[in-house]
């Protein structure tokens, strides 16, 4: 328990004290990620769920009223379940902030009880557990907020059992329980890291059958504990399969050849490490993927210690397989084609695998993970065998710890998301009816709503959502050409949907309210008023106000205003074609004219401000004072063309309104 804490405080002082002014409204993570989030929801729901004794593993409290099955999002069960106390004593953005400082902490812990079991070393334990729990692997993820990636302790206890049986300290029934429990709690964690785990002691079997002959028998009788461990591991989780599997639809979601590493990136870090990192911002940023996949830095002290443990213990059968098994592993992250500093070299045995099912969603560059378990063992080796030597046992270690630090000086290593008044403050509960449905603003992956959902205890609906990836948006909800366009290009003012498109989302979507953080301008004062009476609360425009009926009660304004213009059309119409006093003759476009007075008159003090609906108001007024003050209609061709042309004139004024509006071009 002392490692775990002193491993949690360099966790802390990495990560952690950018967070105390504001422990539960600053999350870990960089500025502008938005997959923190997704966690922090994930950490607020499954409590949240089984409370009120609904199904966690589908809900509808996103992507409404389609829903979501989040056994193929990024929901960490496992994680959500385990911090759940801290979730409901202090709320989710804690718990999250909580998990994301112990997970490296726990991931270094049991690298270390690996390597402590091998060794025997204390201090060649506290290195190699150090080089696995905060490499450049850990920090990327760390940084990115992936929860789900980041929780990789099981991997050194899956060996570690592994390792055992081999020694014969397990049996099979001993090994069999033990990888049961520790790959049931990876599968609620991370389906990706469970599928690559399996991937990896598949071809680790091989290597140690082809390398490590005295210890073939043993092998061989371990695949039946292996196999009974994985068939525990499905009957604890049964419930979580059985949704994964009902949820699965084949296709490629990834881009393994974007996703790769750079064999540059061995040697050169990334601006996220302080040592070198940032003056080698301008050759690092050719690597493919983003910066937070970029995690295969291993830095050149660290290569000196394989090569020096390579040369001068390489008839050992053991170094051998762990050599091989880094070769292997490398080659691999290396994805479909070799790249060095951004440039393709030559294809790679990937290429020969990308497209086959399930293997074509793994990105290549995430198993430098398994690269870095090796690594940390060969380390926690090769000190421990140079215990008489103070450079090899301390100073080339120190070099490699050193040369992992991560960039703390860096002003951006935390994230601080967006915070309005009408959510923080709790004002939406003065306002939304609980279990009404929001269209929130910024939409889904571009904005905040997640967070502020989850923070409000899922008092609203949303009929948007972001967890993760596009593969994880619903196919019927993005279906939706609305949707869409609102969840892929949003950022692209050109081709933003009109007021009108977004009011048939509402229909289709059950949508009662629409709320809009004021700051970002999409959609607007004048474009709210398409959705009813707006108001301003809290940072936040609502359209129907506070108090209105909801859109799913009432028709919206903008329909209602394309109703009025249909009336008035009609009404000169037929004011046009009155030749005569003849009885009856005015009925119809004097009750036309009356309804679209009423219309009028209910919308214009919701937007008394604008200049074309006062005018179409004055207007209609007066023709409807007219119509019902003057039976039979006047003979004067003056008073009956003035009549005809106010008409003429409010439709006029009425269609240039409902243009602003819907277009979002304010006066």
């Amino acid at each position: 328990m002392v490692v775990l804490a002193g491993f949690t405080a360099i966790s802390f002082l990495y990560f952690g004290l950018r967070l105390l002014p504001h422990p539960g409204r600053y999350l870990v993570g960089e500025p502008g990620q938005r997959d923190p989030e997704i966690f922090v929801w994930s950490f607020a729901w499954w409590p949240h769920a089984i409370g009120q004794l609904t199904n966690p593993f589908v809900t509808h409290v996103i992507y409404a009223p389609t829903g979501i099955n989040l056994m193929w999002a990024t929901a960490v069960p496992g994680l959500a379940l385990v911090f759940s106390p801290v979730t409901l004593l202090f709320g989710p953005d804690i718990s999250y902030n909580v998990a994301a400082l112990l997970l490296p902490a726990l991931a270094a812990w049991s690298a270390y009880r690996l390597c402590r079991y091998l060794t025997g070393s204390l201090w060649a334990s506290l290195v190699g557990g150090y080089l696995f729990g905060f490499s450049s692997y850990m920090l990327g993820h760390q940084l990115a907020g992936h929860l789900n990636l980041n929780s990789v302790f099981v991997l050194p206890l899956v060996t570690l059992a592994l390792v055992r049986y081999v020694r014969r300290e397990l049996g099979t029934r001993g090994l069999a329980w033990r990888l049961g429990l520790l790959l049931a709690l990876q599968l609620t964690i991370s389906t990706e890291v469970l599928l690559t785990l399996t991937i990896m002691l598949a071809l680790g079997f091989v290597l140690a059958l082809a390398l490590l002959p005295c210890a073939r028998r043993r092998l061989l009788t371990s695949l039946g504990g292996i196999g009974a461990g994985y068939g525990l591991a499905g009957l604890l989780t049964a419930p979580f399969l059985y949704y994964l599997l009902q949820g699965y639809t084949p296709g490629t979601y990834a881009d393994p050849a974007f996703f790769s590493a750079d064999l540059a990136n061995l040697v050169l870090p990334t601006r996220l490490i302080a040592l070198g990192g940032p003056s080698l911002a301008g050759t690092t940023k050719h690597f493919s993927g983003n910066l937070n996949e970029q995690d295969f830095y291993l830095g050149l002290p660290l290569l000196a210690i394989v090569c020096l443990f390579a040369l001068h213990a390489r008839r050992l059968a053991i170094v051998r397989f762990l050599l091989a098994a880094l070769v292997v592993v490398t080659v691999l992250a290396l994805g479909p084609a070799l790249r060095v500093d951004g440039h393709r070299v030559i294809w790679s045995p990937w290429a020969l695998v990308v497209d086959k099912p399930l293997v074509n969603n793994i990105l290549p560059a995430r198993l430098a993970l398994f690269a870095w378990l090796i690594v940390a063992v060969i380390v926690a080796l090769w000190i421990s065998a140079s215990r008489d030597r103070i450079v090899r046992a301390t100073i080339l270690p120190l070099l490699a710890v050193a040369a992992l630090v991560p960039a703390v000086q860096r002003d951006d290593f935390d994230q601080r998301p967006e915070r309005w008044a009408f959510f923080s403050d709790g004002l939406y509960k003065q306002c939304v009816p609980r279990d009404e449905t929001l269209a929130v603003f910024p939409f889904g992956r571009w904005g905040d709503s997640l967070l502020w959902q989850a923070e409000s205890g899922f008092w609203f609906r949303m009929a948007e959502g972001n967890m993760g990836r596009s593969s994880a948006f619903p196919p019927d909800f993005v279906g939706d050409p609305t949707v869409a366009e609102l969840t892929f290009q949003f950022t692209d003012e050109t081709i933003r949907p009109t007021m009108a498109d977004l009011l048939r989302y509402a229909r289709s979507h059950h949508v009662d309210r629409f709320a809009s953080a004021e700051v970002h301008a999409y959609p607007d004062g004048t474009m709210m008023h398409s959705f009813g009476a707006v108001q301003s609360d809290g940072g936040v425009l609502v359209a129907p106000a506070c108090g209105h009926a909801s859109l799913t009660q009432t028709q919206a304004p903008y329909t209602q205003i394309l109703q009025s213009q249909r009336r008035l059309v009609r009404a000169h119409t037929l004011l046009l074609a009155a030749q005569s006093a003849r009885k009856g003759a005015l009925e119809a476009p004097r009750r036309l004219i009356a309804r679209t007075d009423a219309v009028l008159h209910r919308l214009q003090p919701d937007d008394s401000y604008n200049a074309d609906l006062r005018t179409a108001t004055r207007l209609v007024d007066e023709a409807r004072r007219a119509l019902t003050a003057r039976t039979p209609l006047p003979r004067s061709e003056p008073v009956r063309g003035r009549l005809v042309e106010s008409t003429w004139q409010a439709y006029r004024a009425l269609r240039r309104y409902a243009s602003h509006i819907n277009s979002g071009i304010a006066r």
